[in-house]
């Protein structure tokens, strides 16, 4: 076999024959070339002009952008792996329209001097929960460590045990209690916690609050039982013990109307006499990431005062798409169709089947392919309602390698997240748009008209 290290063109040959900014014709080549030794080390015989192919092709779909567009259709809507929520368009106008300009980010306008960010959005929360006062953050986890490291630090925190949940990512709810500087009380068990677990523990000098965490991505069934908040609210009476509920993902709508189990909104948990509730923005809110505290105001103004707070402090962009999201909230009906995750929520199944049949009409005109419409489930996911499912409806197609199907389908040009269960691959129909159909559809056609 003749040296086949002599086929591979030196870098200035290379960077001569391309237009193309050097430093990314560099970036490519090398790992072209890189690839070509692996060949020749495994005895793999090639072309030069297969190398420049290579090349040519990684140029042309190359994105200096780690962060990009799929299409999912996997029928989860708040799917953690790909971004969660959807953002509405005029979420999206609005970070188009503060980011291109300055702002009154910290500025009041009407007097003319420093103001603050966090005044933003606090009067839009107040009306839509009932709270008295309102404090965003970055992230939920954020909200539950400044609630505990300004009321619990070096004091008590009673925690049920049924409550120490853990949720993706190996966030543990007992992990960030202890680097809050809480002292976690456990009561209860795993299964059952009761009042009197509570009460055993009331009278301690050193108690500051009680915690309440939602069962994020599960649910407890069978022989259990838990405090309802009315209950521990009706046992702290005038004692100076904080109630927190740490809601998740947390609602500002019932959604038993569209066929959900009950799960309290953020207004029932304030109705209940809870003191702070904190909850994320980006899932069932259906907005950008953020997390907000609501309560009394003394509760929030002694939160503003934590050093710790510039540490989670939201910028400019999330404020204004949060903000946006929450507006949309005064006209729900209209919101229903304008907010793309809020629609996917609360979209009936006959709807998502007319969608489902509109991809299958296309995709079955594909020569030898073997699809069909079935009905399948969707999810909220983002730890909301681990229960409950939603009907809705698959495009179907069987494959003698199901497999290179899938990844066809990841690795191309729109990313199209799909699932493989039973030997078949599943394109659910509830979380695909419709401006995503043509796409799947020609995508699904380079595969088999290859």
């Amino acid at each position: 076999m003749e040296n086949l290290y002599k086929k591979l063109p030196q870098m200035n040959e290379i960077l001569n024959r391309y237009d193309e900014n050097p430093v990314i014709v560099k970036d490519v080549a090398n790992k072209v070339l890189d690839d070509y030794r692996s060949k020749i080390a495994a005895k793999e015989d090639f072309e030069t002009a297969d190398i420049y192919a290579d090349i040519d092709s990684k140029i042309n779909s190359f994105s200096p952008y780690s962060l990009y567009n799929v299409i999912n259709a996997t029928g989860v809507i708040l799917h953690t792996n790909l971004g969660r929520a959807v953002l509405s368009e005029k979420s999206l106008e609005r970070i188009e329209k503060i980011g291109a300009s300055y702002s009154n980010l910290e500025y009041d306008v009407e007097k003319g001097v420093r103001g603050s960010r966090y005044t933003h959005l606090v009067e839009i929360v107040k009306k839509l929960t009932g709270a008295e006062d309102a404090l965003i953050v970055n992230n939920n986890a954020s909200a539950v460590f400044l609630v505990l490291n300004t009321f619990c630090q070096g004091k008590n925190a009673l925690i049920s045990r049924g409550e120490l949940v853990e949720i993706g990512g190996s966030f543990r709810i007992s992990e960030i209690m202890k680097k809050s500087g809480a002292n976690v009380v456990e009561v209860g068990a795993t299964n059952r916690t009761h009042l009197y677990d509570y009460e055993n523990e009331i009278d301690d000098e050193n108690l500051s609050a009680i915690v309440k965490v939602h069962k994020s991505n599960f649910q407890m069934v069978g022989y259990n039982e838990s405090v309802d908040t009315k209950d521990l609210k009706e046992l702290i009476g005038d004692r100076d013990i904080l109630l927190y509920e740490d809601l998740g993902s947390g609602s500002l709508i019932d959604l038993t109307p569209y066929g959900y189990s009950y799960e309290k909104t953020v207004g029932d948990c304030l109705s209940d006499g809870i003191d702070l509730v904190s909850f994320s923005c980006d899932k069932l809110i259906g907005g950008s990431q953020a997390g907000i505290i609501v309560g009394e105001k003394d509760y929030i103004a002694k939160m503003k005062k934590n050093q710790l707070l510039r540490a989670f402090r939201v910028d400019k962009l999330t404020l204004a798409s949060v903000e946006a999201t929450l507006i949309e909230y005064l006209d729900f009906e209209t919101m229903k169709t304008e907010n793309p995750t809020i629609r996917m929520i609360t979209e009936d199944a006959e709807t998502v089947k007319k969608r489902c049949q509109k991809l299958l009409r296309k995709i079955q005109k594909i020569d030898g392919i073997d699809a069909e419409m079935v009905e399948s489930e969707g999810k909220i996911g983002g730890g909301s309602y681990p229960l409950d499912v939603k009907k809705t409806y698959s495009v179907k197609i069987t494959d003698t390698d199901i497999h290179k199907l899938e990844s066809h389908l990841r690795l191309s040009e729109y990313h199209i997240i799909s699932t493989v269960h039973d030997g078949a691959l599943y394109l659910n129909a509830l979380t695909i748009f419709d401006r995503q159909i043509d796409d799947i559809y020609q995508t699904v056609k380079d595969y088999y008209e290859k």
